[in-house]
């Protein structure tokens, strides 16, 4: 290590320079975001996730006021009185739901791209130590692979939500309104292909979301955020959306039998209908909400570095009879004096990782 002050040799237990026997201080504090490399990219990712996430909240309200609307609907088809749901009430509202869904996921999958390519370069030589403190590359990956399993997520659910239902010239959303009264009866043949593309599509959100909590629990200790990382619940949403799809596709899969006599079946997967369209969508607000957070403090991870000041004395001290240096002037009193660092100060330094 050098001083500061006059570049010379110090060791890493000085407390004073011994060639122009400057007051050593070492002090451990985060470097300005903008200051790192990669600083663009991370920023861009941030900006980009934080507005992904908030198409994401606002398609979670849209799916509640649909299910609002339906209400009158769904007490009419458990009363028995109704058979075929009529959608055409809440077509559009289903139809902007679906597309802002897409293109929501699409913009946060890219930003997680963006934010792995950012952390690579997140890295800076230490001065003193001359060690690199950097995000090792195989952490860097897991935000990449968290965003390729979400675009993975965009693109199956595009086929299974858009392309199928389209060559029947119905929507996803009739063909499982129709199952739901009539079972597979009259029902198109394509849901089993479309329940099939949901849940490979919900694992890999799963995925996605699970490789993002990853890259945060294995960033250095040494990398840290201007702005505070709230927990983010995105995986927890997750979870419960897989757990409540596959419920949801079994039955038209034909893995558990289906009937339309209010029987236990029936039961069971209007249920878990009803919690896909409530309880589901209340619970992607929160998370989502969540996730915009942590995309914000993203965009200010730093390094946490030592830095070494030196503190000049005016007068170069004299060796005492016990062999240390003094600062005082010819006058008696000091000339400059700053507090010398405690133990605890120097705890760490020159060992940086």
């Amino acid at each position: 290590m050098k001083c500061p002050q006059c570049m010379g040799a110090i060791g890493p237990d000085d407390r004073v320079c011994p060639s122009c026997f400057a007051v050593l201080i070492f002090e451990r504090k985060p470097a300005r975001p903008e200051e790192e490399a990669g600083w663009f990219l991370r920023l861009l990712a941030s900006i980009m996730g934080r507005v992904g996430c908030g198409v994401m909240i606002a398609q979670n309200l849209l799916v509640l006021i649909a299910s609002a609307a339906l209400l009158p609907q769904a007490i009419a088809f458990l009363s028995g009185t109704l058979r075929d749901a009529d959608l055409s009430g809440v077509a559009p509202i289903i139809l902007v739901a679906g597309a802002i869904d897409l293109i929501g996921l699409g913009m946060i999958a890219v930003a997680l791209i963006v934010l792995g390519a950012g952390a690579i370069f997140l890295r800076r030589r230490d001065p003193f130590t001359e060690e690199e403190v950097m995000i090792p590359p195989v952490t860097a990956a897991f935000p990449m692979a968290a965003g390729l399993a979400v675009f993975l997520y965009v693109l199956l659910t595009a086929v299974w939500r858009l392309v199928y239902p389209s060559q029947v010239g119905w929507t996803a959303a009739q063909i499982l309104a129709r199952f739901a009264g009539s079972g597979l009866t009259g029902t198109p043949p394509i849901i089993t292909s479309m329940m099939s593309l949901w849940i490979v599509a919900s694992i890999s959100l799963v995925v996605g979301a699970a490789a993002l909590r990853m890259f945060w629990h294995r960033l250095p200790s040494k990398i840290v955020s201007a702005r505070p990382m709230k927990p983010s619940s995105w995986l927890d949403f997750a979870v419960v959306n897989l757990l409540i799809t596959f419920g949801i596709a079994l039955f038209p899969l034909g893995v558990i039998g289906y009937d339309t006599t209010g029987g236990p079946a029936q039961i069971a997967f209007l249920t878990l209908l009803a919690t896909k369209l409530t309880f589901v969508p209340v619970l992607g607000a929160f998370a989502y909400w969540s996730l915009m957070s942590r995309f914000g403090g993203y965009g200010k991870l730093s390094l946490l570095v030592p830095v070494l000041k030196a503190v000049p004395q005016n007068a170069a001290p004299a060796r005492s009879a016990d062999g240390a240096y003094g600062s005082d002037s010819q006058t008696g009193r000091p000339a400059a004096w700053a507090p010398p660092p405690s133990d605890e100060d120097l705890t760490g330094i020159g060992r940086v990782k």
